[in-house]
């Protein structure tokens, strides 16, 4: 099976084809057909789920999630709490009747393997991840008052492209859809195992024809390696960091990172991820579930795929701060003002690419600006 993309002024025109070598040749040559390629299967940047009592204690006495709190988002909520931001969310779904996203999503679509869009009522997540991702961007408060999402009045639009035989080509109408939702942000905690350079070009049409900050997990395949479309020489890609001891923070074990060679860039040797954020030991909304030990609808997961929401719920705080900023300069503060262990001798690096992002440094820097 093949992914055709066509030339289009108003979204990512896609379509799947199964073509004989001639047929092929003759496609290929049309002049509305940009690329034909092969229709590459997607996956989660899966994560692990966890248990932390003693973490969810302290999260209690603090109100917020330690990833809120090492990046001091109450400080922000001052002035933002990201109304009216669009963040699309790609991924296995939602829950959407979940007490903590209460009315955050605005619209749910299912893509289906063939790329047809699938209207569904309720929202539902076919797994736990797409909903754990929601929460950290605007989620809500818990029963016990631990403040989770990083934006939580944005808006949710989410797409399911992880459904079933999920594919390169699932993916791209999802984005075509995030489009068309008037989607500020494009959350995509996802990834496939090799390098398709075609992204490079969508990602530029996202920021500099739409405006769109696509925000993309690096991957977990620990250091040396690296997610597509995390890994295109133009992405804004996330690694995650770890707490530990002395209230530090350090690059967690699995998080992937790569120093990659585009010839022909004007800077050909890339360093990836580009910025961390808090993606271990990560507090927040799942579909009810129930085990041996009762129902529950909150769980701790660990990934790259837990960083990247952050990153995009600060990105939805800086947009509703400074309406007018575009996509680009959202991702130039964030990586000037991240903070690297190194300082500016080692930065960046394939481990903490740019740094920790520091949002309320960035809020300066952006209104300075």
């Amino acid at each position: 099976m093949l992914l055709v993309y066509f030339a289009s002024k108003n979204s990512l025109s896609v379509a799947t084809v199964e073509v004989t070598r001639k047929t092929l040749e003759a496609l290929a040559v049309q002049p509305d057909v940009v690329a034909v390629l092969p229709n590459q299967k997607i996956h989660l940047i899966r994560p692990q789920k966890i248990e932390y009592s003693a973490l969810i204690e302290q999260e209690k006495q603090d109100k917020l999630t330690w990833g809120l709190k090492q990046l001091e988002i109450p400080q922000l909520w001052q002035k933002t709490k990201g109304q009216d931001i669009n963040v699309a969310v790609l991924d296995t779904g939602v829950y959407a009747a979940h007490s903590a996203l209460k009315d955050r999503v605005k619209d749910f679509i299912v893509i289906d393997p063939l790329g047809r869009r699938i209207k569904s009522e309720p929202a539902f997540d076919c797994g736990q991840h797409g909903t754990h991702v929601c929460g950290t961007i605007a989620d809500g408060e818990t029963p016990e008052g631990i403040s989770i999402g990083v934006a939580p009045q944005a808006n949710l639009f989410v797409a399911s492209v992880l459904i079933g035989d999920a594919s390169l080509r699932t993916l791209m109408e999802g984005i075509s859809w995030a489009i068309e939702k008037g989607a500020d942000i494009i959350n995509m905690s996802l990834g496939f195992n090799y390098y398709e350079p075609l992204f490079a070009e969508i990602l530029e049409i996202l920021l500099n024809q739409y405006g769109i900050l696509p925000v993309v997990a690096i991957g977990n395949e620990n250091h040396g390696n690296s997610s597509s479309p995390g890994n295109a020489y133009n992405a804004f890609s996330v690694g995650a960091v770890e707490k530990i001891e002395s209230s530090n923070v350090d690059v967690s074990f699995f998080s992937s990172g790569a120093s990659l060679v585009f010839p022909g860039q004007p800077n050909p040797v890339v360093t990836k991820p580009d910025i961390v954020a808090p993606g271990t030991q990560i507090y927040s909304s799942i579909p009810p579930t129930t085990d041996e030990d009762g129902t529950y609808e909150y769980n701790f997961m660990d990934g790259t795929s837990m960083a990247t929401p952050h990153v995009a719920g600060v990105a939805a705080l800086l947009m509703a701060a400074n309406p007018t900023a575009p996509a680009t300069d959202i991702i130039t503060v964030l990586k000037e003002t991240a903070a690297h262990p190194k300082g500016s001798v080692l930065r960046p690096c394939n481990r903490w690419g740019n740094g920790l992002i520091q949002p309320v440094e960035a809020l300066k820097k952006l209104t300075e600006t």
